[in-house]
């Protein structure tokens, strides 16, 4: 099975429901259009061509709804619907669809579906509101009968750019004779109508556009099934190893600029033949592509030179593509080829537009730290203030955690999902390949510290490991414990407790353990037995969190029928509690939770492929959004409680593996980096303390005036009393911390927190003895 250590791109497709604010490429979005009664359209072109567009806050019992609504108003976080519906007004059928809009980008690119004339057709998408927008989205339905493709022009000018001054790529990627890299072109790359800024580059004179797996082989047929699409100046069977691949990037005004892909002194596999160097130029504005040859062989004319092993062309998906030459000899030195992109006589096009006025508070505390002093039995006071330059009502509290376990979210949309018992396999079965052991040692000073189980799914091996999240290949990692399935573990999940980071508490799902493991050498202690209450049959443990706000064990169950269980665990006793099952109205599969450090806990659904937010007191959950990946098997999630980032050590029906940001409020992933092939992390946690919010108790010294508040769109700030008392302190310095929790989204997954400093002075009749003098 090819490697895919440079697939983890793929991981984080966008899906029908990606973050508002976040263009993605269509390339990856995965839609459907459905047939819809005729419509009495409100934009219509000349041609016929008529498009609506409605928006409303989605309705959670119907989630096919399309709203006729024009303008909306809501706040980040909730939930939307946008319906779009195309009716055919021409008089002939019209097959491929472009559906962009100035919020999103493409939502999808040269769709096929025949809309016979007269025909109405609708496309919804739900999506989580991320984003502060403010203004009309303008929505373009551009569709044709005929497919958009390609002239090609080999009499154009040769006039070659040596790329070597450039970006060498490291081919790290794929597998064996499949070598390729993930790129990030520097503008939206169109074929075939299609539109994508991420290319895959091999190694063997071919490039993938979008977001499909990355690791392009030699082909014997064009168009070929081995890739989605290509462009293909000379796509071959190169030896691995020989040669190198460069891209550049010429020009920087915006639509003007052009990127040059070079394949430099590449030799044939089979028959074996150096001298292979070739390009192909991206030019954004034209949106064509020019193909050049430098060399191409040992120019004798032997099998194999000038692209008698070649093949160059494009293609638009696996049964569609346009051939310049076939395994021909027709790639001659100083060649070059223009291949201009040719629209539809038919194409027609229409636009029309709505209004979002979508709006979040945001928390401005201009008084970042309080310092005060005073001598011993006397009272004084500093102000802190707090501010809202957001577009929506701030509500803020002060000082202790909040009573509320859950961010308060509304129902969404959410489909009926059948259970899948596949989800609930731990581990894929073992694949070609190995990922390479790291002698045991201390983890130094990376940049997010953490610690994890390694899965080697090639051979089955499990390592207790510490890593740096922001480099977690296998190289970097080291072990700390090997061979712990061996040793009879069968780890679920596990976390930090109270910010010691010397040992992580671990559950075991086929013994019912509680134990820790230290952190340094993997030495074992065994705390109890925590057995599921088998509020279903066949319930197992899965994940577990600590909850920085309340100081409890979380840990999750799942069953054989699509059911999961939320329960504390008592660290001294190892008692499981049942708290509820988590709740979503549908089946799901909760792979590992995670709490912030105001003490908010989301899952993994594996089975929807979600994160969701949970209700610590009751297991009730609601859809946060969706995560664009196949996921499967054991994951881990995490928060940095020192920044308040959700981390994801994911793994994905295709093996590749990589560490990715989510975003807490829509569920849309990023990546950070991959995590090697065919290993999964798991048990994850980080080993970073969040800023402590002081309780009362902690620091009687110190006293809120008003410790909650609201503060409208445009409020002048707020300005209230901390007082500090030092009646009944000794000399000294004092210290505490003032959390400030609001319902700015930006801050729901970490407080904000003040500082605070208090020096305390002798009194003036303790001065002798403030100086030392002691009688």
């Amino acid at each position: 099975m090819p490697a895919r250590s440079a697939n983890w791109l793929l991981l984080f497709a966008a899906s029908g429901a990606a973050a508002l604010g976040g263009a993605r490429s269509a390339a990856a979005e995965a839609v459907a259009l459905h047939r819809t009664g005729v419509q009495a359209p409100r934009a219509c072109s000349a041609d016929g061509l008529c498009i609506d567009v409605g928006v409303a806050l989605a309705d959670p019992g119907q989630p096919d709804a399309c709203s006729t609504q024009t303008s909306i108003v809501a706040d980040v976080g909730d939930q939307l619907a946008w319906c779009y519906t195309l009716t055919n007004g021409s008089d002939h059928t019209l097959s491929w669809h472009t559906l962009s809009d100035s919020l999103h980008g493409d939502l999808f690119a040269q769709l096929h579906q025949d809309i016979a004339p007269g025909e109405s057709w609708r496309y919804i998408k739900l999506e989580v509101a991320g984003a502060v927008v403010d203004g009309d989205v303008a929505a373009s339905w551009t569709a044709s009968g005929t497919r958009p493709d390609y002239a090609f022009d080999d009499g154009v000018a040769f006039d070659y750019i040596d790329a070597t001054d450039g970006t060498l790529l490291d081919l790290a990627g794929g597998f064996s004779h499949a070598r390729s890299a993930r790129v990030q072109a520097p503008f939206p790359v169109g074929l075939f109508g299609t539109r994508s800024d991420v290319l895959c580059v091999g190694a063997n004179g071919a490039i993938q556009p979008g977001s499909a797996p990355c690791a392009i082989p030699m082909t014997y047929a064009f168009p070929s099934t081995y890739v989605t699409s290509a462009i293909a100046p000379a796509w071959s069977g190169y030896a691995d190893g020989v040669g190198s691949v460069y891209t550049k990037v010429l020009g920087s005004t915006p639509g003007q600029r052009r990127f040059v892909v070079e394949w430099t002194d590449l030799a044939l596999d089979w028959p074996s033949m150096p001298g292979f160097t070739f390009e192909v130029v991206i030019d954004e504005a034209s949106g064509g592509y020019l193909f050049q040859y430098l060399s191409t062989g040992s120019g004798q004319g032997d099998f194999g030179d000038a692209g008698g092993q070649a093949i160059a062309g494009l293609q638009a998906d696996g049964t569609t593509a346009q051939t310049y030459s076939s395994f021909a000899p027709a790639l001659t030195p100083g060649k070059a080829v223009q291949w201009t992109l040719q629209a539809p006589a038919d194409a027609l096009s229409t636009t029309t537009s709505v209004h979002a006025d979508v709006g979040a508070p945001h928390l401005v505390l201009p008084v970042a730290q309080l310092d005060a002093f005073a001598a011993s039995g006397i009272v004084v006071s500093q102000p802190i203030v707090v501010g809202n330059d957001g577009n929506r009502t701030l509500q803020w509290s002060a000082g202790e955690y909040p009573a509320s376990s859950v961010a308060a979210r509304p129902l969404r949309a959410t489909p009926r999902t059948a259970f899948d018992a596949s989800a609930l396999q731990r581990h894929p079965a073992k694949s070609a390949g190995s990922s390479a052991r790291s002698p045991a040692g201390v983890l130094g000073t990376p940049g997010l510290p953490a610690y994890a189980v390694q899965l080697d799914t090639s051979t089955g091996a499990q390592d207790y490991i510490g890593l740096d999240l922001f480099a977690p290949d296998a190289a970097n990692a080291h072990v700390i414990l090997p061979d712990i399935d061996l040793a009879g573990m069968n780890i679920a999940g596990g976390d930090f407790v109270d910010n010691d980071f010397s040992r992580e508490w671990m559950v075991d799902y086929y013994y019912n353990e509680l134990y820790t493991l230290d952190t340094t050498d993997g030495t074992k202690t065994l705390v109890g037995w925590p057995v599921p209450q088998m509020a279903q049959p066949n319930e197992q443990w899965w994940g577990v969190a600590w909850d920085p706000a309340s100081g409890a064990l979380y840990a999750v169950t799942n069953a054989t029928n699509g059911w999961s269980g939320l329960y504390t665990i008592d660290r001294q006793s190892a008692v499981a509690t049942f708290v509820g099952r988590i709740d979503v109205g549908t089946s799901t599969t909760i792979a590992d939770i995670a709490i912030d450090q105001s003490g908010a806990m989301v899952g993994l659904d594996t089975l929807n492929d979600t994160l969701v937010a949970i209700d610590k007191a009751t297991g009730q959950a609601s859809v946060v959004g969706p995560l664009g990946v196949d996921a499967k098997f054991a994951q881990g999630i995490k928060f940095d409680r020192a920044t308040g980032v959700l981390y994801w050590t994911s793994y994905d029906a295709t093996g590749a593996a990589a560490v990715a940001t989510i975003d807490p409020i829509t569920g849309t992933p990023t990546p950070v980096a991959p995590s090697g092939d065919h290993r999964q992390l798991f048990a994850l946690a980080i080993a970073k303390a969040g800023g402590d919010c002081t309780q009362p108790l902690d620091a009687p010294w110190l006293t809120l005036s008003t410790a909650a508040g609201t503060l409208a769109q445009g409020a002048p700030f707020g300005v209230y009393d901390v007082t500090f008392d030092a009646t009944a302190l000794a000399p000294g310095d004092y210290a505490a911390s003032i959390c400030v929790f609001s319902n700015d989204p930006t801050r729901r997954t970490r407080p904000a927190i003040v500082p605070v400093h208090f020096n305390v002075a002798p009194a003036a009749g303790d001065a002798l003895f403030g100086d030392g003098f002691d009688g």
